[in-house]
């Protein structure tokens, strides 16, 4: 049981903190130049004034939501998967800002200085606060109805991985199971 609360802190962290990051890699751009003294401190004021408070609620909020959709949480007790989302959510809280350093020098390499120039006027504006504060409201609720999606992407994505290796309907249907957490394991292939 403990290995099986560890495998579900682990997909859930996973889950939560790389799912659109781990999906923009492959459009990586090519390794720019190193970033200017003048480019990390504009990268700091923009991160300060889109990264506030509220991203600390609305991140903890979408570890919450995502511990009652996610499969392997799902399959635990009630009391050990909020156990494992309130810890999950304690300890990312605790590091954001360490995510927010290490995000530094890459938003600083990206954008010019008159880009986080304009992006700081703008986001230090009335109307960039209203935006980023309903932006951070908003977020659990958009990540839990984009999420809605997942399970016909993991069915898709089993029978395309069937019809790829040849699964018969039986290996399909345990394959989608085990996917979506409703199967323990699914079985080996011959």
């Amino acid at each position: 049981m403990r290995l099986k609360i560890v495998f579900a802190t682990a997909a859930l962290l996973g889950a939560v903190l790389t799912g659109p990051a781990a999906w923009a890699q492959d459009g990586q751009q090519p390794a720019a130049a190193a970033p200017s003294a003048r480019q990390l401190e504009l990268t700091r004021r923009y991160i300060n004034l889109t990264m506030t408070e509220q991203f600390e609620d609305s991140l903890r909020q979408v570890i919450m939501a995502q511990a009652e959709i996610d499969p392997n949480a799902r399959s635990l007790p009630d009391a050990d998967r909020r156990f494992i989302a309130e810890l999950a959510a304690e300890l990312t809280t605790d590091m954001i800002p360490q995510m927010l350093e290490a995000m530094v020098p890459i938003y600083a390499r990206t954008f010019t200085e008159a880009e986080l120039e304009a992006m700081i006027a703008f986001y230090d504006s009335e109307m960039g606060k209203s935006i980023i504060e309903k932006t951070m409201t908003v977020m659990p609720e958009a990540n839990a109805a984009a999420m809605t999606v997942m399970p016909q992407l993991m069915d898709k994505m089993a029978a395309r991985m069937c019809q790829h290796y040849g699964c018969d309907a039986a290996e399909l249907q345990a394959m989608q199971g085990a996917i979506r957490g409703e199967i323990p394991v699914a079985p080996t292939r011959k």
